[in-house]
């Protein structure tokens, strides 16, 4: 039960291990040839040792022990209860835990033929080499399935334990037999069990001689009859005739137990598997009940009888062979139980990731995370490969397993559980993971075209347009979705939908509605729970912060869209907040260096094979080269960038590459002004294609600039570039359309201004970082632009300024004239963990505001408040009109979820428009139970407007 899906299983470390020397050393030297003398032949079947013995002499102990005492890689299966279903899947699991490609498994899984087989024998043999598997309580039938696809894997050895002596044929195995423990490792395991100093001598008399003699040899019989001697058994035990020592004992156990106690021991043994178990494990056999026992408490009961025994340090446990072989009955709704659970457990945890409704209202308020599913992934999976469960509980589990293993990236069970049940959410999980590997158009053959109807298939098909560089194909796959009269009160779909588009917005250029669909996802998804929406959501709100100058607030967002996916082990989006930070650390000074940052997002993309998380932190890295002037360096960084844009098919990606390698044909390096005109060509194309009007608009103005002074062919695209700028409200390209603009005037007309001073008082007013534009607008000036050897600089592109941002300069003057005040009060008194409280919001207009007098005029404001802690809040957006009245206010129930100090955002926007006017922040203290919390002033983070 490891950890980490994409690691091996390793043996677990038994607590309780006696005696066993002789096989132990058996066991070494039979490892120390199978390494010191494997044959050359490398087709040849691995090297196969069968530890056989009756149930409970602890086969599985002894395995692990001698695997610890090895250094070779292992991987441990735990396949007690397989078939051969199970053979593909667990070959598929092998390949996941030795770290293979992800996405030849993925192209051969989805290719017709046998290519995927192939796939598989080519891959083992690369990834398992001199490795050691463990195959434990494996039937013969299966071990003996999964050898030929084993061959070739060279210095490979496996060991298998296993009651059967025999079906061993042909396989070349080496037995090993492991006999019941002699008489005194009996006595010292009875002895340790009774808690208490107790001698042989005094368990070789009475009835502690009796329940010794049962145990029959077996360490795990040992411990129950310590117990029962520990408690004081009767002298005379009620021992019926015929009946087999090993049954008495346990009934003797058994008979101690509370009925619920029984009830469950009755349940574990109904499971028919040897294999160990955790506390959720025991929670999926109450699994169709509303009100499920105490488990901790009936475990604890059992634990003490040593009924059921730990297994290792990690809270795994294990119930005998024979306990249950005495306690079993025929009981077939066991495995019904564990799909019912298993269904309910994933659509929770599925919740996380993709925000859809929790299982039912009445259920108890814990959502295992997907790091606290991963060790039960492989137990649902086999309840697929068995058809354990309703056809509704199979849905239940192959959707929520499809979504949890395409967020963790295992591409390899995802393939496996696709070979199982390909079912539409399959086929959507298994292509938004293709996608991530760079694999677009695999994706996309994996969406059906019914499905595009489907809201559960337009989000992804969306994100896989953006993922491919083509923004106008994801406006309109988004555009029925989006539209509110279609599904109103679906907030999953929606708050998705509107990720997408926010991400969308901002490559276009389009700030402000970026920021607005974004806010609207925040809330949707703050409203359902989803975290991995909210860490999505938050790190495309980092680049609209970005792209607007404001690196602080970007770091910021980006630090909490980091902490969302580490909760749910999002690690592609962990990796895309390191590319980020490339950016941050090129506009803001920090511990770290754009370098460092870029070299660690590498890594990490490579580790992922997300070969575009590659190619953007390579032209991330390129500009860093750039500030530094090392131009040779930032060209090598572009040509891998594009290379890799090509390769993931990320049209978006290749023409900016194309367009920032022209910039770098200057008359001081290498290229002319032809090469780089005739790059940025293909780099304009690209643009009008995939629908980018910023890129559309930034490379017709550096094809006016570069153009010779008498070619008045260029002034259509430099009309084209300046309206387009207009229209994403783009002051900065304005302002450099128009340094442009007059340069060429001035080169071919002989108009326009004759100073610097001049076209600086033409430009638009209210720019941003006013005094670093001008400077840079003056030297283009006097170089007499491209022409003349200076071009428009490098880093032009990568900001917009739009009303209300200011990148690189303070923000503009708050109004002195009236204001509206936003007033936050706690309608309740006390504040207490985990229970609702009121919050009353209020634009109060100062008297001489427009909005002060109760007329017609007031507009409806609408008010979206976002947690930033572990709290609730409750509805997630109101209307509000302005006024002191609490009748005219928006009210909020607020839930936290755990004690301390907690933070809420609120924004306030026109209902009409959706103009956002004002941030405002609020701090509230949740104490313990017999304390009272307070609430803070509002303060506000971001002034807008009114």
């Amino acid at each position: 039960m490891g950890q980490h899906l994409r690691g091996p299983t390793p043996p677990p470390e038994p607590v309780r291990f006696f005696g066993r020397g002789r096989e132990l050393q058996d066991i070494d030297l039979w490892l120390k040839q199978q390494r010191a003398g494997r044959r050359a032949n490398r087709r040849a079947l691995p090297g196969l040792l069968v530890l056989h013995g009756p149930a409970g002499v602890g086969k599985s102990a002894l395995a692990a022990m001698a695997c610890r005492r090895h250094s070779m890689a292992t991987h441990w299966l735990s396949l007690h209860d397989a078939t051969r279903a199970d053979v593909e899947p667990t070959l598929l699991r092998l390949l996941a835990e030795s770290g293979a490609s992800r996405v030849d498994i993925v192209r051969a899984a989805v290719s017709r033929g046998r290519g995927l087989r192939r796939r598989l024998r080519h891959e083992l043999a690369r990834r398992l080499h001199g490795r050691l598997l463990v195959v434990d309580g494996a039937k013969p039938s299966v071990v003996r399935a999964l050898l030929p696809h084993l061959r070739g894997c060279h210095g490979l050895v496996v060991l298998v334990t296993s009651r059967k002596t025999t079906g061993w044929f042909r396989t070349g195995a080496h037995l090993l037999a492991v006999p019941p423990l002699d008489d005194g490792e009996i006595l010292e395991i009875a002895g340790q069990a009774t808690g208490r100093r107790v001698v042989g001598s005094e368990l070789r008399v009475g009835s502690a001689s009796l329940l010794t003699d049962a145990v029959r040899g077996l360490p795990s019989l040992a411990w129950v009859a310590g117990a029962l001697i520990a408690v004081e058994v009767p002298s005379r035990p009620d021992k019926r005739e015929g009946e087999p020592g090993a049954r008495w004992l346990v009934r003797l156990a058994v008979a101690g137990c509370t009925p619920d106690q029984q009830q469950l021991l009755r349940r574990l043994a109904a499971r028919n598997s040897g294999a160990p178990f955790t506390r959720r494990s025991i929670e999926s056999l109450y699994g169709a009940e509303k009100q499920p026992p105490d488990v901790d408490s009936l475990l604890d009961g059992l634990l003490s009888r040593e009924l059921v025994q730990p297994w290792d340090g990690h809270e795994t446990f294990c119930l005998p062979h024979p306990v249950a072989l005495a306690v079993r009955q025929r009981d077939p709704s066991a495995r019904e139980h564990a799909a019912a659970w298993a269904g309910r457990v994933l659509q929770d945890t599925a919740g996380l990731l993709d925000g859809r409704p929790r299982w039912s209202a009445d259920q108890e308020p814990e959502r295992l995370t997907p790091q606290q599913v991963v060790p039960h992934v492989d137990g649902f999976m086999a309840l697929l490969a068995h058809g354990q469960g309703s056809p509704e509980d199979q849905d239940h589990i192959a959707d929520g397993l499809a979504l949890l293993l395409g967020a963790l990236g295992d591409a390899h069970r995802l393939v496996a559980l696709y070979r199982l049940r390909p079912t539409p959410p399959v086929r959507r999980a298994l292509g938004s993971l293709a996608a991530d590997l760079g694999l677009p158009r695999l994706a996309l053959s994996l969406f059906d075209a019914d499905s595009w109807v489907s809201p559960d298939a337009v989000h992804p098909g969306a994100a896989i347009c953006h993922q491919s560089g083509r923004l106008d194909g994801a406006l309109s796959v988004l555009e029925g979705l989006l539209r509110e009269e279609a599904r109103p009160d679906d907030r999953q779909h929606t708050a998705w939908a509107a990720t997408v588009l926010g991400a969308v917005r901002c490559d276009r250029g389009e700030v402000e509605q970026a920021e607005q669909a974004l806010l609207r996802a925040t809330a949707l998804h703050g409203a359902s729970g989803c975290r991995r929406g909210l860490g999505w959501t938050l790190l495309h709100r980092a680049r609209v912060r970005l792209l607007t100058g404001r690196a602080a607030e970007a770091d910021r967002l980006l630090a909490e869209a980091d902490e969302h996916f580490l909760a749910v082990g999002d690690t592609r989006g962990s990796n895309w907040v390191l590319t980020e930070r490339v950016r941050v650390a090129l506009q803001h000074d920090g511990p770290e260096t754009p370098h460092t940052v870029a070299h660690r997002a590498r890594l990490q993309h490579e580790a992922a094979e997300d070969i575009r998380g590659m190619a953007w932190t390579s032209l991330y890295e390129a500009q860093a080269h750039l500030a530094l002037g090392e131009l040779g360096r930032a060209r090598d960084a572009l040509f891998v960038a594009e290379q890799k844009f090509l390769h993931c098919g990320d049209d978006l990606g290749t023409a900016w590459a194309k367009h920032r390698t022209a910039l770098l044909q200057s008359p001081g390096g290498e290229g002319s002004f032809t090469t780089a005109l005739a790059s940025l060509g293909p780099a304009w194309e690209l643009f009008q294609w995939i629908g980018c009007p910023l890129g559309t608009a930034w490379t017709e103005l550096e094809m006016v600039a570069r153009r010779t002074p008498s070619d008045l062919s260029s002034m259509p695209l430099l009309n084209r570039a300046r309206e387009q700028f207009k229209a994403l409200g783009d002051a900065y390209g304005q302002a450099w359309a128009r340094a442009v603009e007059a340069v060429v005037h001035n080169h071919v007309l002989e108009q326009g201004p004759r100073t610097p001073e001049a076209l600086v008082v033409s430009l638009p007013d209210n720019i941003p970082a006013w005094g670093r534009l001008v400077e840079e607008i003056t030297e283009f000036w006097r170089g007499r632009g491209v022409v003349g050897g200076h071009a428009v600089p490098f880093h032009a592109r990568d900001a917009i300024a739009v009303r209300h941002t200011s990148p690189g300069s303070s923000p503009p003057p708050v109004p002195v004239g009236p204001r509206c005040r936003v007033r936050v009060t706690l309608l309740d008194d006390a504040l207490a963990e985990d229970t609702t409280a009121r919050l009353l919001l209020r634009v109060s207009p100062e008297e001489g505001h427009p909005w002060a007098p109760e007329g017609r005029d007031r507009p409806w404001l609408t008010v979206t408040a976002v947690p930033l802690t572990q709290a609730s809040v409750d509805p997630a957006s109101a209307l509000l009109l302005p006024s002191e009245q609490a009748g005219h206010g928006a009210e909020f129930g607020f839930t936290a979820h755990r004690t301390g100090t907690h933070r809420i955002r609120f924004t306030i926007a026109l209902e009409r428009t959706g103009t956002v006017l004002q941030q405002v922040e609020t701090e509230l203290d949740i104490l313990d139970h017999d304390q009272r919390g307070g609430l803070s002033s509002p303060e506000a983070v971001t002034h807008r407007g009114r």
